[in-house]
């Protein structure tokens, strides 16, 4: 599988709208070429006779039941809140003015 250059780094950097500082940059090139490697191993997999849609584990799964429970705490979220408009939480817009 291919490495990642600095330069797309960054370029993955911008399309996620993340700020990388340059002395972030060589360890964050490691890091996301580790996760290459990591997909190159399973590509060396022959997953040829294993059906995706089956599950080898059969056991049903515990899950704890559903207990309702009071919850007086909109207040006190509201509260907190750095903008609040009413019973909301204001956020900035997102995509523009529309």
């Amino acid at each position: 599988m291919p490495r990642l250059s600095k330069e797309e780094v960054l370029k993955i950097g911008k399309l996620a709208r993340l700020e990388i500082a340059p002395e972030e940059l060589d360890s964050l090139s490691e890091h996301f070429n580790g996760i290459l490697d990591y997909f190159s191993k399973l590509e060396e997999l022959d997953l040829r006779a294993v059906d995706p849609f089956t599950m080898e584990d059969t056991r049903p799964v515990r899950l704890r039941d559903d207990e309702v429970e009071e919850n007086d705490r909109r207040e006190a979220i509201l509260n907190q809140s750095p903008s609040r408009e009413g019973d909301f939480i204001r956020v900035p817009r997102i995509g523009g003015d529309k």
